[in-house]
This record gives C-alpha cells, structure tokens and sequence, in this order.
C-alpha cells in the first residue's frame, strides 16, 4: 500500500510539472484533468463531480487526497524524506493545535467570499505548487512579484517540512483542515491494536504527521495523511487499515484516556475534547478584516497634459474568458497556470496592479509582449473557471480591453515623422491615421474592431514613453 500510495503521489506532481515545463497543460489525456481535480479549484470551478469525489474518498478512507493527489504534499514528503535520511530525525507526537487550523481555514473562507483573492492564492497548496513550477519554467514571464511569492513559499515549506514533515499540512493548510473534518470519522482508517502493540515507537519515529499517540494508542485521524508509513515499519502488524476500532481480548485492561470513565471501554472512538467555536469564529473574523483593512485601493491614471507623460490604464487587463472582474477574483487561486502556457509571455504576476488583495493574480503586460488574436490557450487550461473557455470566433467577439491613443505621446503626432507601426501592425485593421481639428496627423483607433490584443501597445516606438495603452473593461 506505501509503495502504491509513493507512486500515484509522484505521477500526479510530475504530471503538473511536465503540463507547466512543457507551457501547455493539453499534454496526453484529458486536458487539464490533473488540475482541475484539486479540491480549491474544483471548489472555485463549482465542479460538483470532484467535489463529491473527494468528500466521498474523505468520509470512506480518509485523507487519501493529501497523500496521493496533492502536489504539495509530494514535496513536503521528498523533503521530509531527505531530512530524516540525512539527520538521522526521528519524528514524535505532537497535540493537534485544532484553534489555528480552524482559524485558518474561516479566514481564507470570509477572504475567498469577499473577493480578497490573494489568501486563496497564498494558502491553496495546489496554487502554490504550480505557481513555483511557473516560476521556475518562465521566470521573466511570472514577473519579481511571481518569483518573490513563489522563492518564498518554496523557502517555508522546504524549512518547516525539514523540521516537522507534515505540520503544514495539519496546522496552515485550509484543505488539510477541511478534509480532516470529514477524515476524523472515516468508515476506514488506520488503527493500533493494542494487544499486538508492543510500544517500540516505531511508529511514532516514522509518522510525518506526527498523529500517532502511543501513550493513547489512538491515531488523530484528522491529521492522518494515510501514509501506509507506519504500517510498514510496525514489527508485529500491530496497525492495520480497517473499519471500526480494535478492541483487547481482554477488556478489564483497556486503556482509559482522561475522565472518560469506565464507559470508554465500549466506545469505538476515541473521545474528543469539545471545540470553542465562537473562539474559532472570531479569530477568523479578525484576521479577515485585518486583511480587508490593509487592502489598497485601485489604481489611478495621470492627468491629461499637452506634453509627453507616462500612460497608465484605468483598468489593468485581465487575460482572455474573463467574464467580469469580480468573478474573475473571486474564483482565481494565482496557479500560474496561464502564465506558464501563454506563447508570448504577455500574461505576468501581479504586484500591485489590483491592490494586495489581488496580488500575484495574472495581468496582461503589453509593455513585454502582446496577446496572439488566434490563441485560446490559457481560457483552455484554467482548472478554476475564472477564465471561461473560448473558441477564436468567441475570442474576437469578446474583446478584453480597448486602445487608448495620447496624441502629446506620438511621434506623429508632436514631430511629423511619419509612423505608421500601429496602422501597419494592429492584426484587425483596428487603427487608422486621420487628421485631427488642427489638421495634423493622429492615429484612431476604431472601438468596433478593436479586441485590446495590445500589438499597437507594444510595437510602439515612441520614447520616452508609449503613445498607445491597452485600458481594460
């Protein structure tokens, strides 16, 4: 069973490694299939399939996700692994810090529904796994905000796991918690039988989640990964993956935890200390609003002025299949998927185009390159939805921004040096040079046939700023 669980784990993060370093995630298969499948964008994606999936596998075998599909978690295991080779470190029981873990996950739950989309983007391990492999794959397209987020989750992950295994997953992470929830009562589950038990601590010393409680001889099924690590090292076959609970031949001997009492002997659980909710609730809420409270505002555009200056668009672009900017930002997790797959590199990380409480979502930079008025390739492969699928008759119907000409910023304009690069290069005939009130020459362009591709932008040569930007809708 580890050997299986070791493999599936590895297929599914080399899958996502290869759909990234190849820069399109259409490779063998289905497309797109191994993304989709995560929980957080299955949620954002509304995929009523994988989600009944995964809740379903949850409430059977326990968090069978965690350790064979989450990309993530691979890591965190390679690392661990690598640690205790290396170190020598034995692993020990540790009690389940169950306030943070909730108050974790209602944060991301009350930022998710405000539309604070950077703490989904942050705390999604899916999010954050193929947002380091973008960086790596495309470093100058994911942008210094992309590869700062991704350097320094990588840097977290790779200290903590080498520390404590899998306490990322059992303390911050959102899914781990939300899974574990359903874990805790699984039909099957892993458990000790105390009358082959013979207390070695093997067990315990390999336990990555460190849920092994042998004073108890009870395993925190909420934290379990389903490993299969424990079972392998247990000299006696002492645990097993079964239903129900192991009872001892002799039941006079069986162990009672705290006050439970003599009662505790026919219960086929563990008993559970009871959780202080509205402790849970209000940490949640106070963290949100923390973060609501440091959000910045949208970005402003300078002033009109009769001379050159800097041209900034009132609203940034967003990629192709975007339906509106507020579902956008509520359903993207910051994966990097697009950026990782866009064949001209135009779609880049956010920094603070959106304010922080958008950062590290995509945002099209017409200043690096340009958006090919043929290609659907990132509305194809977004497993949140947040970009709709389009086909290219859709795409050129479906405009992502417009245009924008400053005349005090034309060459043509201001010097008479005949230019015509956004006439010869707009690839829909979108552009047209007229001649203004005071009779000199100025590009124009034409809202109908526009689609915002931002070829004009970026072929611009005017210095030392650009006389064409790409405003979003």
């Amino acid at each position: 069973m580890k050997a299986y669980r070791a493999i599936s784990s590895g297929l599914f993060a080399m899958r996502i490694i290869v759909a990234a370093a190849i820069g399109v995630a259409v490779a063998v298969g289905v497309p797109c299939i191994f993304s989709k499948m995560q929980l957080v964008p299955a949620i954002m994606a509304c995929s009523v399939v994988w989600l009944a999936i995964w809740f379903a596998v949850s409430a059977l075998f326990g968090r069978l996700y965690c350790s064979t599909v989450c990309p993530t978690g691979a890591l965190i295991d390679l690392i661990s692994k690598l640690s205790k080779r290396r170190r020598g470190k034995h692993f020990s029981y540790s009690a389940p810090k169950n306030r943070l873990r909730v108050a974790v996950l209602l944060s991301v739950i009350v930022c998710a529904a405000a539309g604070i989309s950077v703490a989904v983007a942050v705390f999604d391990p899916y999010s954050a796994f193929a947002r380091m492999v973008a960086a790596c794959r495309r470093p100058t397209a994911i942008g210094l905000a992309g590869i700062a987020g991704a350097t320094a989750t990588l840097l977290i992950i790779a200290v903590i796991s080498w520390r404590r295994g899998r306490l990322l997953c059992n303390t911050i992470c959102p899914v781990g918690t939300l899974l574990g929830l359903m874990s805790k009562y699984s039909l099957y589950h892993p458990d000790i039988n105390t009358d082959l038990c013979v207390n070695c601590g093997q067990c315990a010393d390999k336990c990555a989640s460190e849920c092994i409680d042998l004073k108890s001889h009870v395993i925190d099924l909420s934290r379990c990964t389903v490993c299969f690590d424990c079972m392998a090292v247990c000299p006696n076959d002492a645990i097993t993956f079964r239903r129900g609970r192991h009872r001892l031949t002799m039941t006079m001997m069986q162990r009672v935890v705290g006050n439970a009492g003599v009662s505790a002997i026919n219960r086929p659980d563990s008993p559970v200390r009871p959780i202080d909710r509205r402790m849970f609730l209000s940490t949640g809420l106070m963290s949100a609003v923390a973060m609501v409270t440091a959000a910045k505002s949208a970005i402003s555009a300078d002033g009109n002025s009769s001379s050159p200056h800097r041209l900034l668009p009132l609203n940034y672009v967003l990629p192709p299949g975007t339906s509106s900017r507020e579902d956008f930002f509520k359903r993207c997790t910051a994966c990097g998927a697009c950026i990782s797959a866009c064949p001209t590199g135009v779609i880049k990380a956010s920094s603070n185009e959106f304010g922080v409480r958008h950062a590290l979502t995509p945002v099209m930079n017409f200043d690096r390159s340009f958006c090919l008025v043929d290609c659907v390739i990132c509305t194809e492969i977004c497993p949140t939805k947040a970009l709709k699928p389009l086909t290219v008759d859709e795409k050129l119907t479906s405009p992502i921004g417009k245009a924008r000409i400053e005349p005090a910023n034309c060459i043509l304009y201001a010097d008479s040096v005949a230019c015509s690069v956004c006439v010869r290069r707009c690839p829909l005939q979108a552009i047209s040079i007229i001649r203004d009130n005071n009779g000199k020459q100025v590009p124009k362009v034409d809202n109908e046939l526009c689609t915002g591709c931002g070829v004009c932008s970026y072929a611009c040569p005017s210095q030392p700023y650009k006389a064409i930007i790409i405003e979003g809708k």
